[in-house]
């Protein structure tokens, strides 16, 4: 089977679902419990980096409307994947129907190409935008949103975040940029230690769901949110791990180096 062809077999078989099929077979509500540990870790990364922020003078030039970063390849937890739709079904239908939209061609690429070691570096020089994104260029779930995002920042100027711009660069222009970066930076520009707080959190996060769940399933934040929308899915998260790993392994979602993860 080349790419098209398995391109044609992922998006005829997802096919998208309609909110309003989905609002009268599908979603259970979220456990309260861990519903609350993901409000409790996005407080909790928000409170660590705005105290390491303060201790070290540092200025965010992240804001409103600035969306480079939006362009990379997500990936979360099944918790924060609940929260988010539980979120759009909720309050958000028209944006929730756009990533529906989106998901299928998204769990296609996975297939193709989870093993590609240079697959999200791809990805984000395409400039693919997420499609939570409003039509402004904001983050239409911003108070939900995943660690993963919460964690990228930078203080130097956010046109080095647009796909391709760094290592276009060259000349003067190169050394200009390398001059600006401190020991507080990395990769590239982006702070290091945020992006290192939420990464522990979303780990720790992980651990907590599998104890109140057993398992949970890592992915690409568009993706699961459209998983979560398909009843097939929720049965097999129903029936445990083995079924769920059955699921994507028949789609060929499981595994690779950017494929989802069942643990």
């Amino acid at each position: 089977m080349n790419h098209q062809e398995l391109n044609n077999h992922v998006l005829n078989d997802f096919s998208p679902v309609s909110v309003s099929m989905l609002d009268t077979r599908m979603i259970k509500a979220m456990n309260p419990v861990l519903r609350q540990a993901v409000a409790r870790a996005h407080l909790d990364l928000e409170a660590r980096t705005e105290s390491y922020l303060t201790q070290r003078h540092l200025k965010v030039s992240c804001c409103k409307g600035c969306f480079s970063c939006c362009m990379a390849w997500v990936v979360v937890g099944l918790a924060e994947a609940e929260y988010l739709r539980e979120q759009l079904e909720a309050h958000q239908p028209q944006v929730l129907a756009r990533l529906e939209a989106e998901g299928p061609k998204r769990l296609a690429r996975i297939a193709q190409q989870k093993h590609r070691p240079d697959f999200p570096t791809r990805y984000f020089l395409e400039a693919n935008p997420c499609p939570l994104l409003t039509p402004e260029g904001a983050c239409s779930v911003h108070p939900q949103r995943p660690l993963t995002c919460r964690g990228v920042l930078t203080n130097l100027p956010a046109h080095y975040c647009a796909p391709g711009v760094v290592p276009a660069l060259r000349g003067k222009e190169r050394a200009a940029y390398q001059g600006q970066l401190k020991p507080w930076h990395g990769p590239e520009h982006y702070l290091n230690v945020p992006w290192q707080y939420s990464e522990r959190l979303a780990q720790k996060l992980w651990s907590t769901e599998k104890q109140l769940r057993g398992f949970t399933v890592v992915g690409e934040l568009a993706s699961l949110i459209y998983l979560l929308g398909q009843p097939y899915f929720h049965k097999a998260l129903a029936e445990g791990p083995a079924a769920v790993r059955q699921v994507l392994s028949k789609r060929k979602f499981l595994g690779g180096e950017f494929g989802f993860w069942v643990g």
